[in-house]
């Protein structure tokens, strides 16, 4: 399997994920009394939240110097890669106050005209953002859709049924003797998601290591992860309900001859303390099920834990949109506005969607288009309005652009980590902005003239 994320960056290598590599410090981080010294700045913030992914690393350090950012300390590719495509030089120009004008007038046209909207990548915004896309969506008849619907949808299906066995990231890294990633990957969506929370914690309160913590992993072919796993299972997605069983029943055995079953059933029966990520979108619902109820019997006996966590591919708000969609709707994974309809959930998977969607507003959670190109096909002819804080090298499908600040870099933004626990990211201190507006101001315009 080819892992684009894991090639294109010439610094991830295996040995950057290794335990002795990872014990040693973070990428870059400067260690007491190693005599480094970097003088070539004017600001120095430390103990910033990276909102690249949903870990939220809250440990990041910017250098700043004439209005630029010279040096960070902590950011992995992901976290890098975001801001340098939102201060890219050959990033979309601000546009004047009588363009932004225009452009606001000219999506808002869009969309009253060919309705109902989808207005999706929402979960990749900041809380204030995301409050407002729903206003906008429910202003507009419209569908408010998260990146993950499918995935979402498919895990609180089981959420109803078995209940979320959730639980805090510092939790798990501080009790977590067996960890297991079900067709989740964080070396290609949350590079530091291992060293921080789930491999090789460290910390003031986690001296001892979890040297003995065991990593499994469940995957449908090659990923950098299954060098550092105890236990690895390659498979197709239709074989996960069949070693879920085998792994619950009464007297394990193998639904196959697989070399690690054995040593996996001896890791999961002395564990105390189970921490299972895994991403609904790439598992089916029966597996789904299946692992929502395997946690449930877990839990039921008193002495032993086990949680499952979500980790979404989609935006980096995922958790924030979760918990605002619950209280808006009564559920976590979206609303739709459209035929009069008060917020239920959109029956169908994106391509029922899509045949329904008369035009798209999308925020772009994610540089160089990524997101978008996982729309489904159907919606690529569709007219849409594009807001976006990143550099866009090929604008042939969008009607209009609007490009914004980015939350987190240029302006305060509060994101909800993984596990739900809100934190703010600030702008960078002593960074030049260059007065873009942000996306509270795009999506206000937007309403006065869906209201209009």
């Amino acid at each position: 399997m080819a892992l684009p994320l894991v090639r294109e960056q010439a610094a991830m290598s295996i040995q950057k994920f290794t335990r002795a590599f990872l014990e040693q410090g973070e990428p870059g981080a400067r260690k007491p009394g190693d005599g480094a010294v970097f003088d070539d700045y004017d600001v120095q913030s430390d103990s910033m939240v990276c909102a690249g992914c949903s870990c939220l690393c809250d440990d990041v350090s910017y250098y700043v110097k004439g209005g630029r950012v010279v040096r960070t300390l902590n950011l992995c590719e992901v976290a890098m890669k975001r801001l340098d495509s939102a201060l890219a030089g050959d990033r979309l120009p601000v546009l004047p106050s009588e363009e932004l004008r225009r452009s606001v007038e000219a999506g808002a046209r869009i969309m009253k005209g060919h309705s109902p909207t989808l207005v999706i990548g929402a979960d990749g915004l900041h809380e204030a953002g995301m409050v407002g896309s729903w206003e906008l969506a429910r202003a507009l008849g419209g569908l408010w859709l998260p990146w993950s619907f499918v995935g979402m949808k498919r895990f609180f299906d089981g959420v109803r049924r078995w209940g979320w066995a959730g639980a805090i990231l510092d939790e798990v890294r501080d009790r977590a003797d067996l960890v297991m990633f079900w067709r989740a990957d964080p070396l290609e969506t949350h590079h530091r998601h291992l060293s921080r929370y789930s491999l090789f914690a460290r910390g003031r309160y986690t001296e001892r290591g979890n040297s003995d913590r065991n990593l499994a992993a469940v995957a449908a072919g090659d990923t950098v992860m299954e060098r550092l796993c105890q236990q690895f299972f390659r498979m197709a997605p239709s074989e996960d309900l069949g070693l879920i069983q085998a792994l619950t029943g009464p007297n394990p055995a193998p639904a196959s001859a697989h070399r690690d079953f054995v040593s996996l059933v001896k890791a999961l029966e002395r564990s105390l303390y189970i921490a299972l990520f895994v991403d609904p979108e790439k598992v089916t619902a029966d597996a789904m099920q299946g692992i929502l109820e395997w946690a449930a019997a877990v839990n039921a006996g008193g002495h032993r834990r086990m949680a499952v966590l979500p980790l979404w591919g989609g935006g980096v708000n995922a958790s924030g949109f979760v918990q605002l969609s619950l209280e808006r709707n009564a559920s976590g994974c979206g609303a739709d506005f459209s035929e009069g309809g008060m917020g239920a959930v959109p029956e169908g998977d994106w391509e029922d969607i899509a045949i329904r969607v008369g035009s798209v507003l999308m925020f772009e959670s994610g540089p160089d288009g990524a997101q978008r190109r996982r729309l489904p096909g159907p919606l690529l002819g569709k007219p849409l309005v594009l807001v976006t804080p990143f550099k866009r090298p090929s604008l042939d499908q969008a009607q209009v652009v609007i490009p914004t600040a980015l939350a987190g870099i240029e302006q305060d933004g509060v994101f909800f980590r993984a596990d739900g626990l809100p934190l703010t990211a600030h702008a960078v201190p002593g960074l030049a902005c260059d007065g873009y507006p942000t996306v509270e101001e795009v999506i206000s315009g937007l309403l006065r003239e869906v209201l209009a």
